[in-house]
């Protein structure tokens, strides 16, 4: 009897326990996966749309430093020190939540001339040794990257 009641309630037990994990998992697989901005991902994935003459005039901790710049465009519209050494993120774990991108640009993002040089200027104001055409394509390159993450819902280039 014992016996039977102490295995009636680990059944009962294991049925409510599935049945909870079983909605949760549910619930979770219905939430929007929300995007993770990594910098050495960033990094290897703009380095490789690059083309090879930029790529070359570029070493890795400009490329870090263009790329943190730029988000830093989209995210607030101000432009960072290019070696602000202030924030509390490594260089092995920078992850920043992309979301900001996306809601700052809505569901989309306009790369107009102006804002690139707009980064170019406050980059050379900062001591680093870029061209407007470096900028430019590493630009138009991680605004691919935020986009495939799903930062970005959208790229337009058209002015409209």
């Amino acid at each position: 009897m014992i016996l039977a009641v102490l295995i009636i309630s680990l059944v009962i037990g294991f049925v409510v326990a599935a049945g909870v994990v079983g909605s949760q998992a549910q619930l979770l697989g219905r939430q929007r996966r929300e995007p993770v901005w990594r910098l050495a991902e960033a990094a290897a994935y703009v380095s490789d749309l690059l083309p090879y003459d930029i790529a070359a005039g570029l070493n890795a901790e400009e490329l870090e430093v263009l790329l943190r710049a730029h988000l830093n465009q989209l995210q607030f519209g101000l432009q960072p020190s290019a070696h602000d050494e202030s924030s509390p993120q490594s260089d092995a774990e920078s992850d920043v939540g992309a979301d900001a991108v996306s809601d700052a640009g809505a569901t989309s993002v306009l790369e107009d001339r102006a804002s690139v040089t707009e980064l170019y200027r406050a980059l050379r104001r900062e001591g680093l040794e870029v061209t407007l055409e470096q900028v430019t394509a590493v630009g138009a390159a991680h605004l691919e990257y935020l986009q495939r993450i799903g930062a970005l819902a959208a790229v337009r280039r058209d002015g409209g």
